[in-house]
């Protein structure tokens, strides 16, 4: 069993988790709203974690 930890933190695994899904269902990525919405947290938090995300290599973000 490997024991090799993820590249990200439980938190970011929890975005990218209802990022994959959302886009699964709909069709298209969640806008930071639906992000927001979803994890109850203000826009500025959300924003924050998106970057992060991005800088990572683990999401691509297109405007609009």
């Amino acid at each position: 069993m490997s024991s090799k930890k993820p590249p990200y933190t439980p938190l970011q695994g929890q975005y990218l988790s209802f990022i994959y899904y959302y886009t699964k269902i709909n069709g298209m990525p969640p806008a930071e709203k639906d992000l927001q919405r979803y994890f109850q947290v203000t826009p500025p938090t959300v924003h924050q974690m998106v970057v992060k995300l991005h800088q990572l290599g683990l999401i691509s973000r297109v405007p609009g």
